[in-house]
């Protein structure tokens, strides 16, 4: 089974020359994603008591852009060994070829997904990350965290 280090080797691989809105390789913000996630996923389990591998969720985390932002596939994710859990995640996490409602997408049912798109939410809300006129952008993922943070207390998770 691939380690976090395997997940962070193929996110790195997947994103290399990539750069952010704020001009930073791309990597970073993965990295703070997971970090984030990770976190959640700490809280879900240890807190929460829920059923939820923190380290599915940290890998998924450092994967989440590399089915739409690169030429990575899922078959590319299978063939390095990735869980059907850590691929799931991501797929989910991924903005279909065909327009899918976004409040279907986020409140699939999957917790890991979920708590990821709040650090990724959380991350593209912080100021060096965003257009300094951006304010519909900064509204739009102000109100998707919210709605996800409430589709993940639906799922029992109570962090923030």
């Amino acid at each position: 089974m691939p380690t976090i280090f395997d997940a962070h080797t193929f996110a790195l691989t997947a994103h290399a020359g990539q750069i952010d809105k704020g001009g930073q390789p791309y990597m970073r913000h993965l990295e703070r994603v997971a970090n984030a996630a990770l976190a959640r996923a700490g809280h879900a389990r240890l807190v929460d008591g829920l059923d939820i591998d923190p380290m599915v969720v940290m890998q998924a985390a450092l994967l989440h852009d590399v089915l739409e932002d690169t030429p990575r596939s899922t078959a590319d994710l299978r063939a390095a060994g990735f869980t059907p859990e850590v691929i799931e995640a991501v797929g989910i996490l991924t903005k279909p070829k065909e327009r899918t409602a976004y409040s279907e997408r986020i409140t699939a049912g999957s917790l890991p997904a979920i708590l990821i798109k709040m650090s990724d939410n959380e991350d593209n809300l912080c100021p060096s990350r965003t257009l300094p006129n951006a304010t519909f952008l900064r509204e739009r993922y102000a109100t998707a965290f919210g709605r996800l943070k409430e589709a993940a207390a639906a799922l029992g998770y109570t962090g923030r």
